[in-house]
């Protein structure tokens, strides 16, 4: 029942998505109808959440946030815990999912071809102008979802926009997503979401021999907010 109520959520904000699309700026209305499929979800699988965002980073004009990922339900919840106007990196099958990646496309979010690799220049050059025209971007580090729920290589291509844009890194753990539905699974158990938003790292004034370091740092954070350190 739980998975028919969100097709049936995905479909109807996905064309009230798509039919408002063409109202300027693109992509803002986009996350009114973004946010309110989430929490449409959420409350019909009756999944709680519990969201922490320290002021400093709820005040800050745009970001690149970093957050684990194990479970589908990462993406619900980081739409509601992320207040900035936002465009998230998303493998590029899921913008063939009728009303969803057909909404994701208009709006703005960026496609993501692991096996095109040679269009990575291409993918970073786009994504810093998108960011100089005032949008934040969400990455996933470890570049797709945890198959063990523990936080996997991190792929250097998010630390190398934070160092070509000079925005700050917002770290983000999300806790208890895996164990409610897994990366392979259909299955919902019961459960609570919790969603820790950490303060931001500064990256104004490094350079590329810095990204190591930076890395280390955001994963720290990452572990800690997850409370696995």
């Amino acid at each position: 029942m739980a998975w028919t109520i969100a097709l049936f959520l995905t479909l109807v904000f996905g064309t009230l998505a798509i039919l408002t699309s063409w109202v300027p700026p693109r992509g803002k209305l986009y996350l009114f109808w973004a946010r309110s499929w989430a929490h449409a979800v959420l409350f019909f699988a009756c999944i709680p959440y519990r969201i922490e965002v320290p002021d400093e980073t709820a005040a800050l004009p745009e970001a690149i946030f970093m957050s684990n990922h194990e479970s589908a339900v990462d993406i619900l919840v980081l739409f509601l815990a992320i207040p900035q106007d936002v465009r998230f990196l998303a493998k590029r099958s899921l913008f063939y999912i009728p009303f969803l990646g057909w909404s994701m496309a208009l709006a703005g979010f960026i496609p993501v071809d692991r096996e095109r690799k040679d269009r990575a220049k291409e993918v970073l050059h786009d994504l810093v102008d998108r960011l100089r025209k005032g949008s934040s971007v969400l990455v996933f580090p470890e570049g797709t979802r945890s198959r063990t729920g523990a936080l996997g290589t991190f792929k250097k291509s998010g630390f190398l926009l934070a160092l070509k844009s000079g925005l700050p890194i917002v770290p983000i753990g999300i806790q208890g997503a895996r164990a409610i539905l897994g990366a392979d699974g259909m299955r919902l158990n019961p459960g609570l979401v919790v969603v820790r938003v950490g303060t931001p790292i500064p990256t104004v004034g490094l350079g590329v021999s810095h990204r190591r370091e930076l890395m280390e740092k955001v994963r720290g954070e990452i572990l800690r907010l997850t409370g696995r350190v």
